[in-house]
Formats: structure tokens, C-alpha cells, sequence
């Protein structure tokens, strides 16, 4: 079990709000690390690591991010291959398949109606 923490969550994320915010008034991260530790009363150690692990969940959520994306694109061709392969066993030819709306990269914008179309 981890070893219990004397600062809460909150108090750690504003710590790191502020190095990350304070980061472009000092030369260098350390430095910002330092005098916002010594702000805080805390270890400049202690608020490092904190760094860092934001970094790295900041990361994660990235690459997660970029895997369902790809994911996304891969359904897409595997869904058009679908439709074409459904066409031919339909007997239909390539230009006589029925067109179909393609799907706009734009995010869809948001309406004050919350009732679903069908």
C-alpha cells in the first residue's frame, strides 16, 4: 500500500499550476521549481517529482488520445470496405450504389436541443 500523503491533491495541482505558470519569469524550470517550493514551504525535490508525474499523465492522455484516433481512422476504411463489399453482394455496381453522407472531420456543433434524431 502507498505510503499516505500529507498534501492534498488539490494543494499538489496548484503547486504544479504555478511552476508551470511561473516557469517563463525564471531561467530555468529547476529554478522555478525552487523558488515556488520555497514559497510553499515544501521540498524543492518533492514538488520536482510532482512535476514530472503531471508530465507523465499529460502524456499518457495524449497518446491515448492519438490511439483512439487512429482507431477511428481504421474503422472508417474498414466500414467503407464494408459498404463495398455489401454493394457487390447486393449486385449493385460501383456507380449505381447508392451514395452515402462521408463523415466531416469538424467536431459537430452544439445545439440548445437535447432530443436525438432517428
Amino acid at each position: 500500500m502507498p505510503r499516505p500523503t500529507r498534501y492534498p491533491p488539490h494543494f499538489r495541482a496548484d503547486a504544479v499550476a504555478r511552476v508551470r505558470r511561473d516557469h517563463r519569469d525564471h531561467p530555468s524550470e529547476w529554478s522555478a521549481i525552487q523558488a515556488v517550493a520555497n514559497s510553499l514551504a515544501i521540498s524543492a525535490e518533492t514538488l520536482r517529482t510532482w512535476v514530472r508525474q503531471a508530465e507523465s499523465v499529460n502524456d499518457g492522455q495524449r497518446m491515448n488520445a492519438r490511439r483512439q484516433q487512429a482507431e477511428i481512422r481504421r474503422l472508417i476504411r474498414e466500414n467503407a470496405e464494408l459498404r463495398r463489399a455489401l454493394d457487390i453482394l447486393r449486385g449493385l455496381e460501383p456507380s449505381e450504389a447508392p451514395t452515402r453522407p462521408t463523415i466531416s472531420r469538424a467536431a459537430p456543433k452544439a445545439t440548445g436541443s437535447s432530443a436525438t434524431h432517428t
